[in-house]
């Protein structure tokens, strides 16, 4: 992979600044998300690990979850609900072959129950 993915409702001149984009749209679905759910049964604090994959169409989806302790279902379905929600990628390319590439990653989640 010589170009990452792009998320395309962030600027796409640096790809730094893309991922951050890309990352803040995520943590604020997921906040907005999670906070219209009941949060009674989210007492605890705790990082998830999500696997997401950016598929050579640049479909964006959940592959799995590392560290999954006692959180609720409700925090899962949330993730997969948010990411199934986001517009597609630019996907990833190999320049010198102009092929698409399926790319994967691990995003930490914060979970926490706000006061």
């Amino acid at each position: 992979m010589d170009e990452p993915p792009l998320f395309p409702d962030c600027p796409k001149e640096d790809v730094q600044q893309n991922w951050n984009c890309f990352t803040d749209v995520l943590q604020i679905k997921l906040k907005n998300r999670l906070l219209s759910k009941p949060m009674s049964s989210l007492d605890l604090i705790d990082t998830l690990f999500v696997t997401l994959k950016v598929d050579t169409i640049g479909q964006l989806s959940v592959m799995g979850y590392s560290n999954k302790n006692n959180l609720s279902p409700m925090v899962y379905s949330s993730v997969e609900e948010v990411v199934a929600s986001l517009p597609k990628f630019q996907p990833a390319f190999k320049t010198n072959l102009e092929v698409p590439v399926e790319v994967h990653w691990i995003l930490p989640v914060a979970i926490y129950k706000g006061n």
